[in-house]
């Protein structure tokens, strides 16, 4: 009797499966640590808690109009007994936002003053996330399809009137970023709509970046600049970041004298630090012209700030640049804006 020389063992199993087990668990532990990586970077330089909507003695109404054949929709905030004659509010989101995510993005700053003084507030819808401004290189549907969203905000705000009873001479705009160049536009090509606005984030489009009409008539302007805004630099330039090309963007500085000269206050300037220490982080400058006029030009820079509209609420990514807790810019347009008008 013999013996079975051929018998299998445990330890005769073949080698190159061993290896592939080894290399698959190799690979899934680099892979999952890279995973872990990712979502730390991400944690840390994307994500922020979004702001927690206030409890509002408002109702929050979701509703839409026909214009040019496209159902355009929109977000109004209505107070409790808004009364006839009312200003009216109208706040315009940034690329890849819409209305509600304006309310975040301001922190609901807007929505607590108009509850705290009686006015209308509205957050209009950009055509798939998007407004057609006045920058000739940008890359969002809204330029490239030609929507006329001139005539959507007229239209809107000629709506609000007729529901809400809004008084349309006091009408005032503030937006963020892409919608900063919406009412650019606006201004431009439809004077007398806006009373006012607020521009965040955004400098005026150098000449070789704007398609619309020349700004021929004064409007008081607010222009809010982080120093260190990825996306549209203080110092004027290409605007853009991420790989994605905006155009050429004059500086924060040439964008009020710019706005100043047209509405004829560009030697009437003061300068002061509004909030924080001058020199340090964050500090707060306003640069203004024609203060006592009825169409002055401020420009605040924010030390280190980013692309963002500063408020005490809303966080901002690291990767947008640094925030501020010395400036709140709606609270800011509010006072400015009645001010001229001898309100509140």
């Amino acid at each position: 009797m013999t013996a079975d020389a051929t018998t299998a063992t445990p330890e005769a199993a073949p080698r190159p499966r061993r290896r592939l087990r080894r290399a698959l668990i190799w690979t899934a532990s680099i892979l999952g640590g890279l995973v872990l990586v990712l979502a730390g970077l991400f944690l840390y330089f994307v994500w922020v808690p979004a702001p927690e909507e206030p409890d509002l003695d408002a109702d929050v109404v979701h509703a839409s109009l026909t214009v040019d054949g496209l159902e355009r929709t929109y977000t109004a905030v209505v107070p409790e007994g808004v009364e006839p004659g009312a200003p009216l509010w109208v706040a315009l989101h940034g690329s890849n936002m819409d209305g509600d995510g304006m309310r975040g993005a301001t922190g609901f700053q807007l929505d607590e003053l108009a509850v705290e003084h009686g006015f209308v507030v509205l957050y209009p819808d950009g055509y798939e996330k998007s407004w057609h401004g006045c920058r000739t290189e940008t890359p969002y549907p809204a330029r490239i399809d030609g929507i006329d969203d001139v005539a959507f905000l007229e239209a809107l705000i000629g709506e609000a009137a007729s529901e809400y009873g809004s008084d349309p001479a006091r009408v005032y705009g503030v937006g963020y970023s892409n919608g900063s160049h919406m009412l650019f536009r606006m201004a431009a090509e439809s004077p007398g709509t806006f009373a006012g606005i607020q521009a965040n984030a955004a400098n005026y489009p150098a000449a070789d970046n704007y398609g619309c009409e020349p700004l021929t008539e004064p409007v008081p302007t607010i222009l809010v600049e982080g120093t260190s805004d990825p996306i549209n630099p203080y110092e004027g330039g290409q605007a853009g970041a991420f790989g994605q090309n905006l155009g050429e963007v004059l500086s924060a500085q040439d964008s009020a004298l710019a706005i100043a000269a047209v509405n004829g206050v560009e030697d009437e300037a003061t300068e002061e630090v509004v909030g924080g220490t001058a020199g340090e982080a964050d500090a707060v400058t306003a640069t203004v012209y024609g203060a006592a006029s009825d169409a002055p030009v401020a420009l605040f820079t924010v030390e280190g700030g980013g692309h963002t509209v500063p408020n005490p609420v809303t966080q901002t990514p690291r990767i947008m640049g640094g925030g501020t807790e010395h400036l709140n810019a709606p609270v800011v347009a509010w006072e400015l804006f009645s001010a001229l008008e001898g309100g509140e």
